[in-house]
């Protein structure tokens, strides 16, 4: 269960994920992301999410990992950033490229132009891996299921 729990967590559901409405999941949710300006939340219960990871077995197989996201929340952006941590500005980053389907490379390129952009001493970024790194530093294996693309 603990396994299942940090692969969403790290990795989240696949955006064009199926709904199976005859396993009990409701058929009028819908699966595409909005199309317009989505006001990001900042307040978005990372340190929750922290104290839950933290509880039982994740704090004690993974404490140096624990430590650094730990790190990573208390972190800001930059000097003076009072909105975003090096945590949560990396999370909102990710999941716009997880929502809008951006290539790897063109978020790099959007990581460097946004680290170029803001205060010298900032902590975003400079890659997609680095990104990747921050947000799961349990580097865990996994293995891709290819599914059939008419289910």
């Amino acid at each position: 269960m603990d396994d299942i729990r940090t692969h969403l967590i790290c990795d989240g559901i696949y955006p064009s994920y199926t709904k199976w409405i005859w396993h009990g999941e409701l058929p009028q949710m819908s699966s595409t992301p909005p199309t317009g300006p989505v006001d990001e939340q900042v307040d978005d219960h990372i340190e929750n999410m922290l104290c839950d990871l933290g509880q039982e077995g994740f704090r004690q197989t993974y404490a140096p990992y624990y430590e650094k996201l730990d790190n990573d929340l208390k972190k800001p952006l930059y000097i003076g950033c009072s909105k975003y941590t090096r945590l949560s500005g990396v999370l909102a980053l990710v999941n716009l490229k997880a929502r809008f389907g951006w290539s790897d490379k063109s978020f790099n390129e959007l990581l460097l132009l946004l680290k170029n952009m803001l205060l010298v001493d900032n902590t975003l970024p400079k890659t997609h891996y680095e990104a990747k790194k921050i947000l799961c530093p349990v580097d865990m294996e996994y293995q891709k299921i290819h599914a059939c693309p008419t289910d």
